[in-house]
């Protein structure tokens, strides 16, 4: 397993390369979260942003419900087989997926305020070095009223070639409390911005 600092630099090339060419090599394998797509869809037609979208399951899902879903993550073949699926499904212009590095997403959706929902899995927080840059992150994105949602790991990642950080559910809640947000745990952790 490769070791890299926890206190490295966020955006460093060795750290994101490892962990994108960790991503490129299980396109394909991505996961449906239901218990996140029934969360997000509380509310008639939201606008969700998925942070860490893969191959698009959820975000497509997401969409044939009724959502406008933008979805990002960082491998461009998973944006690729996420674009492809949402063009067959006749989604295109209910589903948009983005190729970023989240900690640079602002640079390409710079609008505050801008999703009643942001959605993303335990899972997708784990590869992230900074937490904090992450809260900060979704609580620039998500509207007043709105909710920020993660779900737990969709599964163990064991047998990975880079370093994940475990988040513990409690220290995810911390830091969505510490931009503002105020925290419901549940199945679905969830973060609401007070209006």
């Amino acid at each position: 397993m490769v070791q890299v600092d926890r206190g490295e630099h966020l955006r460093s090339g060795e750290w994101l390369e490892l962990n994108r060419t960790y991503w490129e090599e299980r396109t394909g394998e991505g996961a449906l979260h239901p218990e996140l797509v029934t969360a997000a869809l509380l509310d008639p037609g939201p606008r969700i942003l998925q942070l860490g979208s893969g191959d698009g399951l959820d975000a497509l899902e997401l969409a044939e419900r009724g959502a406008r879903v933008v979805g990002v993550d960082f491998s461009m073949p998973a944006v690729r087989r996420a674009r492809a699926a949402a063009a067959d499904r006749d989604l295109a212009g209910s589903a948009r997926f983005v190729c970023a590095n989240l900690y640079e997403l602002r640079h390409m959706l710079p609008e505050p305020d801008s999703f009643d929902v942001v959605l993303c899995s335990a899972g997708v927080v784990s590869w992230l070095p900074d937490l904090e840059e992450w809260a900060r992150l979704v609580e620039w994105f998500v509207a007043p009223g709105g909710a920020v949602l993660v779900a737990p790991s969709s599964s163990a990642l064991v047998d990975a070639d880079v370093r994940t950080w475990s988040r513990t559910s409690s220290e995810l809640a911390a830091a969505l409390t510490a931009v503002g947000l105020s925290v419901d745990g549940s199945a679905v952790l969830r973060a609401a911005k007070p209006a």
